[in-house]
């Protein structure tokens, strides 16, 4: 219990966006029923605590500035590769690659698991592993083309979910 205190001391925004997005997710659960949070209210708070007690304090910090730039990069890049990866398999002549690539990167944590999550998001690619020595992805690009998008996407995420400076 003692845990779950000090984390939610030290995290006062995790507390109010985990509180958000669980009372959310028991509005829309229950479609807005006002007489549900008699029990909802109490069901958000444990499952609030739990959280607390399951997850080690991140030390990046959510940039909110960066959203809308990740956000615009990210859909136009996801449109874009859908519609290249769709004229691909649509037409036999453009070429259509399936490689195994590599990919070193400094993300740790859930910057990391943002950037494999994203990848499995947009189409053409998708991580297969994660190590310490990086990530396994699998693409239907060229791996040069590959490379520079993970680049690109791994600066996004980093200016997203930048390192918290030490104390």
């Amino acid at each position: 219990m003692a845990k779950v205190i000090l984390n939610i001391r030290n995290n006062p925004m995790a507390l109010f966006w985990r509180l958000i997005l669980a009372g959310g997710f028991w509005w829309a659960l229950t479609e807005g029923d006002p007489s549900s949070w008699m029990i909802g209210l109490p069901a958000v708070v444990l499952g609030v605590s739990v959280s607390f007690c399951l997850s080690t304090p991140g030390n990046h910090r959510f940039w909110l500035p960066a959203l809308p730039r990740f956000l615009l990069y990210f859909l136009t890049t996801s449109l874009i590769a859908g519609i290249d990866i769709a004229r691909r398999t649509l037409s036999p002549r453009l070429p259509l690659v399936s490689i195994m690539l590599p990919f070193e990167t400094s993300l740790e944590g859930l910057p990391r698991w943002l950037l494999m999550s994203s990848l499995s998001l947009m189409p053409g690619t998708l991580s297969v592993r994660s190590g310490s020595d990086g990530l396994l992805i699998h693409s239907l690009d060229a791996a040069d083309i590959t490379h520079k998008s993970l680049r690109q996407l791994e600066s996004h995420i980093a200016r997203l979910l930048p390192a918290r400076e030490s104390e």
